[in-house]
């Protein structure tokens, strides 16, 4: 099992314990096919899951955050705006 699952795997765990979590993830379909309860998605190269600028990482940790609250429905994935620029 590639770390990937094992984090969600973990995210649920926390869940079931009555803990809201969410994930920052780059593989949008295993984040899909684990049904996780909340995420949000980038398409960044892996190494680089918030991106290199310390103001886009504070962003999308901040859409994280906003993230917890706002997602209702179990499952729901927010695909981010952010392009890479490498």
């Amino acid at each position: 099992m590639g770390c990937n699952r094992s984090v969600g795997l973990v995210q649920r765990a926390i869940e079931e314990a009555g803990i809201s979590t969410v994930s920052v993830t780059l593989f949008r379909e295993i984040a899909v096919k684990l049904k996780l309860p909340r995420v949000v998605s980038l398409r960044f190269p892996f190494g680089y899951p918030l991106g290199r600028d310390e103001a886009l990482q504070r962003q999308i940790i901040n859409d994280g955050l906003n993230a917890l609250v706002s997602i209702s429905e179990p499952g729901t994935i927010i695909d981010l705006p952010y392009v890479w620029e490498g």
